[in-house]
């Protein structure tokens, strides 16, 4: 909060000589790369230690002025105790001053005598002086302790990770009565239009303790729980899904930390952190390339995502991959264009970093012609560390990549980003891998002889028992578990049905009244449960659902 008076220094023509004479304190002010500054007093209070119960002001200042970019803040490192009945208002240079927080219970912190950094937004290119004033009844044992003084990068919001709470300006929390009588905790950061970030700005929300909404804009974001595990992760609103500068953000839930910060600058190659609930949403008119936009996935931040315009685009940049890496009859040879251009790729990708590495490595050391989608590919995922080259070879670095196109229509879309993000997971986690073969292993021969012949069909190399696997997997969690036994008793067998009549014979006996392969529905509802159970367990995940928001 502000207050509109101004801070008045008196000295005594009597005492003049002494009033002036400047003094260094035993605090700095702390720059923004690691520089410390000495702060200067015409009084006796070195030592950052007021009592609030005697002298009225505190006036300090820099020997000369420094120069602050925007969106920077001063931060105010302290702590009051018995200070209930004060009020310290804080003025740097000309400002009409900030009345500093005894307490934190404006963001639901009861806590007695708190360490808190207050974070306040600084307009001025440059600052000089620091002042504090004292208002309120005298009591003996009141003090403010000032640990330090600091610049940093503007916030908005509060962060109660640490020794002591962060927090700014502009929050507040309330307890907002539902229609069902239960209060429920909302936080509102709302930052003034002469204070507002510059420019674009993320939210970044830690310590989520129950699944919350927020209301940014005209965005409603909702956080999915896992009711059953509990399992909340924190989560990043990228800059596109806020409004520039000034904004309204509610967060309706429990959460310990919201920061609300201006962006860092990114390279044209450098991938966007979000959730795949934002991918999926994220506006096509802030892709920085018209082809294609880059992310990594916050909760897995070495699986590396791209979001393609269409099909065509697609292709350019993985098709030749993925013939090399699972096409029955062109795995591990490099085809050229002619011999691929009728044959379908896939509509979405996904390989890991070893496959990528031996690929490009081979294409390098063969000086076979790729295409400047290919080589553009490469160079971004150089730049990620996915692979690398040592010299004289691409090796990978770890991760995976995965893909998905604007090209497919919504309900495919869901599906593909699930499939392949799951993909993605195996690639990186060698407990799943285990839990993956393990449910294999137990599969009914019946159940895994159709599976077999079916990825046959699509031209997957089944002689590869890890792309099986893989497959394997991911299909049976590519949708929710109450659509698994359809999804194979129904669709996938009918298909094998009608399209390759010469392998009906890998099809348990059918259900002629109802259409469908029972057996084959009940085996795979079965493998989904366990498969999301697992998700779940572990990552808060499930089958049919790979996101955390829903916009």
């Amino acid at each position: 909060m502000k207050t509109g008076g101004y801070i008045f220094i008196f000295c005594s023509l009597l005492a003049a000589n002494s009033c002036w004479a400047q003094k260094q304190t035993n605090f700095f002010l702390a720059g923004i790369n690691g520089e410390s500054y000495p702060l200067y007093t015409s009084s006796n209070d070195l030592s950052g230690e007021f009592d609030l119960s005697k002298t009225k002001h505190y006036n300090y200042s820099l020997n000369e002025s420094i120069r602050v970019p925007r969106n920077y803040s001063l931060e105010i490192d302290y702590s009051i105790q018995g200070g209930e009945n004060y009020e310290v208002v804080l003025k740097i240079d000309d400002d009409s001053g900030w009345v500093l927080p005894g307490g934190l219970q404006f963001i639901n912190i009861d806590s007695p005598n708190p360490r808190i950094c207050y974070v306040i937004p600084l307009q001025a290119a440059r600052i000089k002086d620091i002042s504090f004033e004292i208002k309120g009844e005298k009591k003996s044992d009141a003090q403010l302790h000032l640990n330090g003084l600091r610049l940093t990068e503007r916030f908005y919001g509060f962060d109660t990770e640490s020794d002591a709470a962060r927090t700014s300006p502009f929050v507040n929390w309330e307890n907002i009565p539902a229609e069902d009588g239960v209060k429920t905790p909302v936080i509102t950061i709302n930052p003034d239009d002469y204070y507002a970030i510059s420019g674009p700005q993320t939210l970044f929300i830690d310590g989520i303790t129950e699944a919350p909404v927020i209301a940014a804009g005209s965005n409603v974001i909702q956080y999915i729980a896992n009711t059953r595990q509990n399992k909340y992760h924190n989560l990043t609103v990228p800059a596109v899904f806020l409004a520039r500068g000034k904004n309204t953000i509610q967060i309706n839930g429990g959460v310990k930390d919201a920061l609300l910060k201006p962006v860092d600058s990114v390279s044209d190659t450098e991938p966007v952190t979000a959730d795949p609930g934002f991918i999926l949403k994220y506006p096509q008119d802030k892709w920085r390339d018209k082809n294609f936009e880059i992310f990594f996935w916050e909760s897995f931040p070495n699986i590396l995502i791209f979001d393609t315009v269409s099909y065509a685009a697609q292709d350019k940049l993985f098709k030749r991959i993925a013939f090399f890496a699972e096409k029955k009859g062109f795995k591990g040879k490099l085809a050229r264009d002619e011999e691929i251009a009728s044959l379908h790729g896939w509509n979405a990708h996904d390989y890991n970093a070893e496959t990528l590495a031996r690929f490009f490595d081979m294409a390098e050391k063969a000086a076979f012609p790729l295409l400047d989608e290919e080589l553009l590919l490469r160079e971004i995922l150089i730049k990620t560390n996915i692979i690398k080259s040592d010299g004289d070879n691409f090796v990978p670095s770890g991760g995976a990549v995965i893909s998905i196109s604007r090209e497919s229509p919504e309900y495919l879309r869901l599906m593909f980003m699930t499939h392949e993000a799951f993909h993605g997971i195996f690639f990186i986690d060698a407990d799943f891998r285990e839990f993956c073969q393990q449910r294999w292993d137990k599969l009914d021969r019946a159940a895994k002889r159709f599976i077999t012949s079916y990825f046959d069909f699509q031209q997957y190399d089944i002689n590869d028992s890890y792309l099986v696997l893989n497959e394997f997997m991911a299909h049976c969690l590519q949708q929710g578990v109450a659509a698994s036994g359809k999804y194979f008793g129904e669709n996938l067998a009918g298909r094998l049905y009608e399209k390759s009549p010469w392998r009906r014979t890998a099809l348990p006996p059918r259900d002629d009244d109802a259409g469908n392969w029972p057996a084959i529905a009940e085996s795979f509802r079965a493998e989904a449960a366990a498969f999301s159970e697992y998700a779940a367990g572990r990552w808060g995940l499930a089958a049919g659902r790979v996101w955390r928001v829903r916009l």
